[in-house]
């Protein structure tokens, strides 16, 4: 079953699902970027051809419904209170170091959307019990990021923490010990510092590794030579009903 956010649920018009891996029901018009790990963000209209342009954050007036391919990043949507307006976000920690959501909140402020105004829910996405990185990496986020979480706790940590479903399935076997990351939290961090307050925010408890087989998880099928997965997450203006097939 899919995960549905309750912010974005109570949005009149809109309609959204995280969805897990073996869920095929996704609208059949369904409109996603060719995903690079970067920053670029492009408005959609009715006639742009899904997987073809590059790009890691999609956003529409049209009820063209727009989605995230993830299995293990973290698919961020964003609706409006006030105003026919979607977005989804690609929320890998390259695309969030190299300013995806900097980049995508300038440009729906150039767009003329209240910021204030939106509800942004953050989906199931691989956690800090599961997702050891390695000390570069975490130096990499800290010369670019560090300065929004001085004196406030870090979205990484050398201590591994509990995962948060139970049950669940087996933990991700530690290799190095580095550090853990909690990509939700460091998004989180740059959403507070382009104008969002937190209760404008609601997050999954969903790790992607650890949560069961339902969810595609890149870095379990690695460690566990398992099958292939991707989850195709989704987020549009209009009755899921008419949408999907």
């Amino acid at each position: 079953m899919p995960f549905l956010s309750e912010n974005l649920a109570a949005l009149p018009g809109l309609s959204h699902a995280f969805a897990c891996a073996d869920d095929v029901d996704k609208p059949h018009d369904l409109f996603y970027c060719a995903q690079n790990h970067g920053a670029t963000i492009i408005e959609v209209g009715q006639e742009h051809e899904a997987g073809v342009i590059a790009g890691d954050a999609v956003y529409t007036r049209t009820s063209r419904p727009i989605g995230i391919v993830t299995a293990d990043c973290l698919p961020i949507f964003i609706g409006s209170e006030t105003e026919p307006f979607v977005a989804a976000i690609h929320g890998g920690w390259q695309g969030l170091a190299a300013g995806i959501i900097e980049t995508a909140f300038d440009t729906f402020r150039s767009a003329g959307v209240s910021v204030d105004d939106l509800q942004i829910a953050l989906g199931p996405a691989i956690h800090s019990c599961c997702y050891e990185v390695s000390t570069p990496l975490v130096d990499t986020i800290e010369d670019t990021h560090g300065h929004l979480w001085r004196a406030r706790p870090r979205p990484w940590s050398t201590s591994r923490k509990q995962a948060g479903q139970v049950p669940h399935a087996d933990r991700a076997t530690a290799s190095h010990g580095e550090a853990w990351l909690d990509l939700s939290c460091y998004c989180r961090y740059l959403l507070g510092a382009a104008g969002i307050n937190s209760a404008q925010i609601q997050t999954s408890q969903v790790c992607t590794y650890c949560a069961g087989p339902e969810w595609g998880s890149y870095r379990r099928r690695t460690d566990r030579s398992e099958q292939k997965k991707f989850q195709y997450s989704w987020i549009s203006l209009g009755s899921s009903d008419s949408e999907r097939v």
